[in-house]
């Protein structure tokens, strides 16, 4: 078991802002939920989602078929109504749904639903070194990656260094809806 204060250690957020979280007092950010989710040892889609044993990768199930580099080599097929999900149980300005079968892939897949008006809040989101891909299939979003602001609307896509940190907002009265990519996953 971690207490507040440890937990406010690993991850940088103060014991009060953890404590309102714990409470239901506070609205985490995804910056602030990844952080603590990570520091906890899980997954974001284990802490939050509807949890179907998923877990991170492992050499089980895998095949080195090019050197330095390993793949699965199985099939998964993953149906519509068994997605895992995170979101808010009650109401949620946000939803994520991984479209991969686990996370014994070099991939991860996102189905992600931002109602208008929701940002990634105060702190950039930051993950390991990889790489990030965003496809825009309804509504718009602006990101801040690193340096540079970008808009997009349906259609319009985005490929960044996972590691630069990104601010995000929705821009309209319409939800957005977007197909995100991560090598390595980042969930």
């Amino acid at each position: 078991m971690m207490t507040l204060r440890q937990l406010s250690e690993r991850t940088g957020l103060s014991v009060s802002l953890l404590s309102e979280i714990e409470r239901g007092v506070a609205q985490p950010s995804m910056a602030s939920l990844k952080k603590i989710s990570h520091a906890m040892g899980f997954s974001l889609f284990d802490s939050l989602g509807e949890n179907h044993g998923a877990e991170r990768a492992s050499q089980e199930g895998k095949d080195t078929r090019t050197a330095g580099r390993t793949y699965v080599n199985d099939v998964k097929v993953v149906r519509a109504n068994q997605r895992k999900r995170v979101m808010n149980p009650t109401h949620s300005p946000f939803v994520y749904e991984l479209l991969t079968p686990d996370f014994k892939r070099q991939m991860e897949v996102l189905l992600l639903r931002w109602e208008p008006g929701f940002s990634s809040g105060p702190d950039p989101i930051l993950d390991s070194p990889g790489e990030k891909f965003l496809l825009v299939m309804k509504g718009a979003v602006e990101l801040q990656i690193g340096q540079t602001v970008v808009q997009l609307g349906q259609g319009d896509s985005v490929y960044y260094p996972s590691d630069f940190p990104v601010f995000f907002r929705v821009l309209g009265e319409e939800a957005c809806e977007a197909l995100g990519v991560a090598t390595p996953p980042t969930f």
